[in-house]
Parts: structure tokens; C-alpha cells; sequence
């Protein structure tokens, strides 16, 4: 096989990159927001909110994209157990791409009547997110158990995604400096050959 073949395609390396920024991003944020006085606080939540949505709409693109084009072989000499291991992690990596958001926006739909949430604004425009509608109606007490669940639920999903990502990185430089393997072309950095 070509060096070439070895490359994802430019649109997977795209969306890979914008993801991982927008990833990056709301965890910076997400775990700190909460500390910053209002109005800053609000601002932050806001984009916060519209980065996760705007993620979210890419991780489903990249799926899609990954279930129609077939990613390049790792690289020859990776043994069973590492393949499974990065196989492993990569499918958690996608399920936290699309569960994060998900719950960030139960998260917004089970708050309680405030006018800051009737309708988080995207990237600060008059573009508003809806509510999802089976959770906005609950019971106003159920509701508010809800929103409290979701919110640690967001949380410790916060900090396992910061561990998916902690090992994708880790698998990614092991491969790229002690097995001498070219990770970061496949990727779109650097010569494939």
C-alpha cells in the first residue's frame, strides 16, 4: 500500500482537528464557568453552549463520514492489544462526542423558568436552541431533580472525557516518537513518507 493510502482524508482530518478545538474549548471553560462573575459568566455559558451544539453536529458528520470511508490501517507491527485498546478508546472517544452535548442540552431544556435560558442563544446571535420538549414539560419538581442529575452527570462526563482524551494523545505520541510510526501525517501534519 501506497504511503499516500496511509493518510486520513483531508475532510476526516478537518473534522477531527475542529472537534478536538471545540472540545478543547468547553472543557477549558466547563470546568471553571461557574467561578466567573455574571455577566462575563453568561457570555462564557453561551458559547460554551453553542461550541457543544456546533461539536455535536460535527461528530455526527464525522460519523456519518466514517461509516462511508474506510480510515487507513494502523500503522504495520501494532500488536493485538494495543489495535484493541486504540479501537476501544476511539469508540468511547465518539460516544462522549455525542453524550456531552446531549446532556448539556437536557441540561438546558430541565431548567427551571429563566430568561437567560428561554432559549440559550448560538454563538451569540438571535438563533436560539430549543428546548427539548419531553424534559421542559416534566413536573416542575421532578424537573429540577432532573437538572440536578444531569448536571453531575455532566460533570463526571467532563472529566472521563478528559481521560479518553489524555489517552488518545498518549496513544498518538508513543506511536509518533517510540515506535517511530508517522501519527501525525496520517493526520495531516507533517510528509507521509
Amino acid at each position: 500500500m501506497s504511503e499516500d493510502l496511509q493518510r486520513y482524508s483531508a475532510v476526516a482530518a478537518a473534522l477531527h482537528w475542529a472537534i478536538a478545538i471545540l472540545i478543547l474549548f468547553n472543557l477549558g471553560f466547563g470546568f471553571f464557568m461557574e467561578g466567573f462573575k455574571l455577566p462575563l459568566r453568561f457570555l462564557i455559558l453561551d458559547l460554551h453552549i453553542s461550541s457543544g451544539i456546533t461539536a455535536l453536529a460535527l461528530t455526527v458528520v464525522r460519523i456519518v463520514w466514517r461509516l462511508t470511508h474506510r480510515p487507513p490501517p494502523f500503522a504495520p507491527g501494532l500488536s493485538p492489544l494495543e489495535a484493541g485498546a486504540a479501537h476501544t478508546v476511539h469508540f468511547l472517544l465518539y460516544a462522549a462526542m455525542l453524550l456531552m452535548p446531549l446532556t448539556g442540552w437536557s441540561i438546558i431544556s430541565a431548567h427551571q423558568p429563566n430568561p437567560h435560558f428561554a432559549g440559550a442563544g448560538l454563538w451569540l446571535s438571535p438563533v436560539h436552541l430549543p428546548a427539548i420538549g419531553p424534559i421542559a414539560s416534566l413536573d416542575p419538581h421532578f424537573q429540577a431533580q432532573m437538572h440536578a442529575n444531569l448536571v453531575t452527570a455532566h460533570t463526571i462526563g467532563g472529566y472521563i472525557l478528559l481521560a479518553l482524551l489524555v489517552l488518545h494523545v498518549a496513544g498518538a505520541l508513543k506511536h509518533q516518537f517510540l515506535d517511530g510510526h508517522r501519527e501525525f501525517a496520517r493526520m495531516g501534519f507533517g510528509r507521509a513518507s
